[in-house]
């Protein structure tokens, strides 16, 4: 048998259903894209700028 909840004022907890809206997710994937396009520029191009220093180090 189920043991009743205590306490007289039970607060429903929110489900991530609830606080996650199809228009937030929208964005939230919108954001998250910008973000990936972002930290890939900049790997891309801080391997670049490796690749081109090390290349101007090597002498004859």
């Amino acid at each position: 048998m189920p043991m009743p909840r205590r306490g007289r004022f039970r607060s429903r907890r929110r489900r991530f259903a609830d606080v996650v809206t199809p228009v937030f997710a929208r964005e939230l994937r919108g954001t998250l894209l910008h973000v990936q396009w972002a930290a890939s520029a900049v790997i891309v191009l801080a391997l670049l700028g490796a690749v081109l220093v090390a290349g101007l180090r090597v002498g004859p």
